[in-house]
C-alpha cells in the first residue's frame, strides 16, 4: 500500500517534547501506560538503542505505551554514551535501560541483547513510530520454528519542507528493491528499527558483529545478523500493515534533497542488481 499522507494514529506520537516543561502531563501519562512492560516473565523483549534521541525518543515510547499485545514484553532503552537529555527522558518515563559505554550500534544492540530476559528480540529504534499491533505481528511469525529472523516494512515521515508525497514514491521504488533482493539476498532487506529473531539463535551465531569493513555500505550490524541467522532457517517479510513503521527521514535527506538521495540510491542499486539477483554462494 502506498501512503501519500501520514496516518492519524501516527500523527498522535508526532508531537514536538522540545520543551520538557509544557509536556509533563504528556510524559506522565506515557509513563502511566508504560508500566505494562515491568513484568517478570517477558516472552518478548523489546530492544532501542539511543544516542543523543531527545528530540524524537518520546515519540517512540509514546507509540509504545498504546501498545497492545498477546505476550508478556520487557521495554530496554539502550544509551549509549549519550550526552543530551536522552538519559532524562527514559528515567521519566520510568523505563528500563542499560548504559553501553563502548560507542557503536552494535555494541548498543549487543548489550540489548545480552541484557533481555525474553524468548525473542524485537529491535527497534528511538527515531521511529510502532503501530499498536507491531508487537504481535512480528512475534507471530517467529513462532514457527523455520523462521529464525523476521523483519517488516517502513515508511518515512516527513520532516519540515519534505513532501511525503515524494517520499511515497521513493517507498514505492523500494519495494521494488525489496522484493528482487528477496530472490536470493533476503538478509541484505533487514534494518535494524524493524527486525526480530530468538535470543538464543542470536547468542548461537556470536551476537552483533563489531568490526565489520565499514566500506561495504551493505554491510551492517542488522544485515550480518540476518546473514549469519539465516544459516540456521528462513527469514520472512513480515508484509502486514501492523508491521510498518514509521521513521525518520533524516539519513535519507542527509544527501541534501529527496531527489538527490534518490539518484543516489539509484545508482548504488543499480550496480548491484545482479548481485541480487544471481546464485547465492557466501557472503554479501
Amino acid at each position: 500500500m502506498i501512503y501519500f499522507t501520514v496516518p492519524k494514529w501516527v500523527k498522535q506520537h508526532d508531537i514536538d517534547f522540545t520543551n520538557l516543561g509544557n509536556r509533563q502531563y504528556l510524559v506522565k501519562k506515557i509513563k502511566r501506560d508504560l508500566e505494562r512492560y515491568k513484568v517478570s516473565n517477558p516472552k518478548v523483549s523489546i530492544v532501542i538503542p539511543a544516542y543523543n534521541e531527545e528530540k524524537t525518543l518520546l515519540r517512540t515510547l509514546s507509540s509504545f505505551s498504546k501498545m497492545t499485545s498477546r505476550y508478556h514484553a520487557e521495554l530496554i532503552v539502550v544509551n549509549n554514551n549519550s550526552t543530551d537529555r536522552t538519559q532524562k527522558i527514559i528515567d521519566a518515563c520510568g523505563v528500563k535501560s542499560v548504559f553501553e559505554t563502548q560507542q557503536g550500534i552494535s555494541y548498543a544492540r549487543q548489550a540489548g541483547l545480552e541484557a533481555a530476559r525474553g524468548t525473542y528480540i524485537l529491535n527497534a529504534d528511538s527515531d521511529s513510530i510502532y503501530p499498536p499491533k507491531w508487537i504481535d505481528a512480528m512475534t507471530e511469525a517467529l513462532e514457527y520454528e523455520n523462521i529464525v529472523c523476521v523483519y517488516g516494512r517502513y515508511s518515512f515521515l516527513p520532516s519540515e519542507g519534505v513532501s511525503r508525497i515524494g517520499l511515497a514514491f521513493h517507498e514505492t521504488a523500494a519495494s521494488f528493491l525489496i522484493h528482487l533482493k528477496r530472490i536470493n539476498r533476503e538478509f541484505v532487506n533487514v534494518m535494524g528499527f524493524n527486525f526480530g529473531f530468538r535470543k538464543k539463535d542470536g547468542l548461537e551465531v556470536g551476537g552483533f558483529e563489531h568490526q565489520l569493513d565499514r566500506a561495504n555500505t551493505e554491510r551492517s550490524e542488522d544485515g550480518w545478523m540476518a546473514y549469519l541467522l539465516h544459516h540456521l532457517g528462513k527469514i520472512k517479510l513480515v508484509s502486514h500493515k501492523n508491521a510498518r513503521v514509521w521513521t525518520s527521514d533524516r539519513r535519507l535527506i542527509e544527501a541534501g534533497s529527496l531527489s538527490k538521495a534518490f539518484w543516489i540510491r539509484f545508482k548504488k542499486h543499480f550496480s548491484r542488481l545482479w548481485n541480487y539477483i544471481k546464485p547465492f554462494e557466501h557472503g554479501f
